[in-house]
């Protein structure tokens, strides 16, 4: 894909974030109601390669509201959030799966991912200035000479 290719699919870091989160509601869905192991499977690739997009496109977003000397502390708080969410969510998850199968873990997963959505709607609504994607974001970074 060519830069100028991914500046017309989305415009807006937020875009890209809501329909990446619409996206992962989808598929773990999808894992979750198929039983087919190699459609599950091919599911579980999509969906990884998918959260790998969205880290960055959300940690760029967050850099640019934060101010930088309040970064560090915002971002610590927001891994251990995250973190927090994952001894929470993972533990309930497992029960989900002991009492009702995999299956059922991941639709329910599904419907914890989709309480995001109203969150990223609002992010965009704040126009914040790290929202739009521009041309200095689709160049590539400078190689360094080593």
């Amino acid at each position: 894909m060519q830069p100028d290719d991914a500046q017309t699919q989305f415009r807006r870091r937020t875009d890209a974030l809501i329909v990446g989160t619409v996206a992962t509601v989808i598929l773990l869905a999808l894992v979750g109601l198929t039983t087919n192991f190699v459609i599950a499977l091919v599911l579980v690739v999509v969906w990884a390669m998918l959260f790998a997009v969205e880290g960055p496109l959300r940690q760029a977003y967050l850099n640019g509201v934060i101010p930088s000397e309040q970064r560090a502390t915002v971002l610590s708080f927001d891994n251990m959030i995250g973190a927090t969410g994952g001894v929470i969510a993972q533990p309930a998850l497992g029960r989900v799966a002991d009492v009702n199968g995999y299956g059922a873990a991941y639709v329910v997963a599904a419907g914890v991912q989709a309480l995001a959505i109203p969150f990223l709607v609002l992010a965009r609504r704040e126009k914040a200035v790290s929202d739009p994607i521009t041309d200095h974001d689709m160049q590539p970074a400078p190689m360094l000479d080593g």
